[in-house]
């Protein structure tokens, strides 16, 4: 029954007129925070999405709605949002064939997939899995180092350095398909830099300088998924220096 479902869906998405930029427009362009719910302990960071999405809200011209979409495969909502959030701090079961190629699908349609390695460490399970799942989902393109250059850096704030609640890697993986990055990896926990408890009182410790780098970053990989590359040109540069003054 459930490979039935499968193979109906994938038939479904590969027939269908809609990109998930026109399903985005849909629902009203409204963002709303989307995350993968799947075999391992995925659900590190519970308290991320309600500070990322009020803020997002203020900061920018993108109006979100408070409240988390949490998907699984082959869920059909996976495909109402233009970003999907990965957590996790430990190894996990593989995704079979078939939830890989639904996986596929999705970054054809226009998905990015933002991934967030919650321990904050090199080599972690969970780093394992999720190499082993991107070598499948684009054998062609595999995990590159995202240049200082790319327009994911300057989608919204002008990023001079990478950060997140811990700083293990100074940079940003991601598999470039075509002209944009559509799987962004980040190894420094960037969604604890965000995580309250209910007081009002940051979970995790970080230099406020460096939890306010990786709020911006945030924000910028967000941008990128709703926006894609335009800001890589040069013409751009003035009106955002303007605009965050």
């Amino acid at each position: 029954m459930k490979n039935k479902k499968l193979l109906f869906l994938l038939f479904t998405i590969h027939y269908s007129l809609f990109t998930i930029h026109c399903l985005y427009s849909q629902q009203g362009g409204k963002f709303v925070f989307t995350q993968l719910s799947y075999s391992g302990n995925w659900d590190t960071r519970p308290t991320a999405w309600d500070r990322i999405s009020e803020f997002l809200t203020i900061s920018t011209s993108v109006k979100s709605v408070q409240e988390r979409r949490i998907v699984t495969i082959p869920d059909e909502e996976l495909f109402w949002s233009p970003f999907l959030v990965i957590t996790g701090d430990s190894d996990f079961e593989k995704f079979s064939d078939d939830e890989i190629k639904i996986i596929v699908k999705y970054i054809q349609c226009g998905g990015m997939i933002f991934i967030d390695d919650s321990s904050g460490k090199k080599g972690s399970g969970f780093d394992k899995s999720i190499r082993d799942m991107v070598i499948k989902i684009s054998p062609d393109n595999p995990l590159e180092r995202i240049p200082a250059s790319d327009a994911m850096l300057k989608s919204f704030y002008l990023l001079q350095n990478i950060s997140g609640r811990v700083i293990t890697n100074r940079y940003l993986a991601g598999c470039k398909i075509g002209e944009r990055y559509s799987i962004i990896y980040s190894q420094n926990d960037l969604l604890g830099a965000w995580e309250k408890d209910n007081l009002g009182n940051y979970i995790y410790p970080c230099d406020e300088k460096q939890r306010w780098e990786a709020k911006k970053m945030t924000i910028n990989i967000i941008m990128y998924a709703l926006t894609g590359t335009y800001k890589s040109d040069a013409i751009h540069l003035p009106f955002i220096k303007s605009k965050l003054k």
